[in-house]
């Protein structure tokens, strides 16, 4: 040993010089590549948090097409930090959101140095920078049960419902329970049904006090944990809250577990960028490919049957009495009903935590003799044309509205003229730039000319008959 020509600390001081330029060498050329990604998507963002001695500490990136879905379908999203295999061991974090095909999309993503609240504040705010703009928050967010987590989002966004995923709460159940949450374990049977099938506040308490009595686990460490915070994960308490059907980030878990079969462990981080954009492609296409062929399958609703309680007002809705269901499943629910203002409410709340019509409000629609779900149990986000939406000044213009009705010769001829610039500009990026520089100078040279009102536009002649 008295021969080796370098001691212990000069070995460390080597390594430590090593690592800063393999660092250096691979945030050079993440950066280069977020440069190409920017000229193949204008859109494309991405922002860089570093530490006092010039580290990277976050790297959060999105792209265009992420922002056009986020408008689209950015109301309910998951957030969750369980991907680490990467070369310096950063926690990678997925905000992912539900389309209209109920397929995961993927919004944005982040590598983090650690997972404290600061990082978590800078994370959170940054995407909503990004993405989100000031009047665009989520209405829900669900995370995992970080107490770090939770402290950034009831400080950057205090407006936001937050609630835990059911898979972690069983994953932890798992982890706490040992032996009597095995797979053939009649108290997991027992466990799974009150997470997943309680409809209501009463139900719940009921069936976990009798879970507890029956195995004896009234002093049960973790249940008595869980219980004390079910209002963070437990559905009858936010049942009323829309949720897009997302109660578990098992979304962002799953995209998680795909990113693995794409990203090679210990991989550097501009490799760790390539494959997530090639995932995030991959995705889009399943989305194309969904667009194609969308169907709907609606709740089956032949095992209850509606019951007038007040004509046309109140409905009771109980399952059939040849069907069998354990004892502690709610077999009545009550509706409801307004026809003149469209409202069918039913106590599940289904509908509210959704929106989609549950089983009792069809079977009280074919009660009323429905040949067609009314328009206000139709939400635009769960429809063909969820991704058809415009600016409020020119909601006119979308789908759903129809052709406008007041089409006048000057009207068409604009509208023919804006879509052949549309074609031409979308022949490549030279076009593309070309005619943003054009439509912009355009508009500027416009709007002190269109102050001025002559009454026989689209907008004025919509206005009018609106108005009569």
């Amino acid at each position: 040993m008295d021969r080796i020509p370098f001691t212990k600390r000069s070995l460390k001081t080597l390594c430590g010089k090593i690592s800063r330029e393999q660092l250096d060498n691979d945030a050079a050329k993440t950066l280069d590549m977020f440069s190409k990604m920017l000229e193949a998507d204008p859109d494309f963002k991405y922002t860089v948090q570093v530490e006092d001695d010039s580290r990277i500490k976050n790297l959060m990136w999105t792209s265009g097409k992420s922002m056009d879905q986020y408008i689209c379908f950015g109301d309910v999203i998951a957030f969750d930090t369980t991907y680490g295999t990467n070369l310096y061991d950063m926690p990678f974090g997925l905000f992912v959101a539900v389309n209209n095909h109920f397929q995961s999309i993927i919004l944005g993503g982040v590598l983090m140095r650690d997972e404290k609240v600061e990082s978590f504040k800078w994370v959170f705010a940054e995407f909503m920078r990004m993405i989100g703009e000031k009047d665009r928050h989520p209405n829900t967010i669900l995370t995992d049960q970080a107490r770090s987590m939770e402290v950034a989002i009831a400080e950057v966004l205090p407006n936001m419902k937050h609630h835990w995923c059911k898979w972690h709460v069983l994953k932890k159940a798992k982890e706490s329970l040992r032996a009597l949450y095995g797979k053939k374990s009649e108290f997991r049977t027992e466990f799974h049904r009150l997470v997943n099938l309680m409809c209501t506040e009463e139900e719940f308490e009921k069936c976990w006090a009798e879970m507890l009595e029956k195995y004896g686990l009234q002093k049960q460490p973790y249940l008595t944990q869980i219980y004390e915070v079910r209002r963070k994960w437990a559905k009858p308490y936010f049942r009323e809250i829309f949720c897009a059907k997302m109660t578990s980030t098992q979304r962002s878990e799953s995209a998680n577990h795909v990113l693995k079969t794409y990203v090679p462990p210990g991989c550097p981080m501009h490799l760790f960028v390539k494959q997530y954009e090639k995932l995030r492609f991959d995705r889009d296409s399943k989305e194309i490919y969904q667009e194609k062929r969308t169907s709907l399958t609606l709740f089956k609703s032949g095992q209850y049957v509606p019951e007038e309680m007040e004509a046309g007002s109140k409905f009771i809705v109980h399952r059939a009495s040849h069907v069998f269901t354990e004892k502690w499943i709610k077999s009545i629910y009550r509706v409801q009903v307004d026809e003149g203002e469209g409202l069918f409410k039913c106590e599940c709340a289904r509908f509210e935590h959704c929106v989609m019509p549950c089983c009792h409000q069809l079977k009280v629609l074919l009660y009323l003799d429905y040949m067609e779900i009314p328009k206000t149990l139709i939400m635009k986000r769960w429809t063909r044309d969820a991704t058809d939406i415009l600016p409020p000044h020119l909601r006119s213009y979308e789908r759903e509205h129809g052709r406008p009705r007041a089409v006048t010769y000057r009207h068409s001829h604009l509208a023919l003229a804006a879509f052949e610039v549309v074609r031409m500009g979308d022949s490549n990026t030279t076009a593309y730039e070309k005619a943003i520089e054009g439509m912009v100078n355009l508009k500027k040279s416009l709007e002190p000319l269109s102050v001025t009102h002559d009454g026989l536009g689209l907008a004025d002649r919509e206005h009018s008959t609106a108005m009569k």
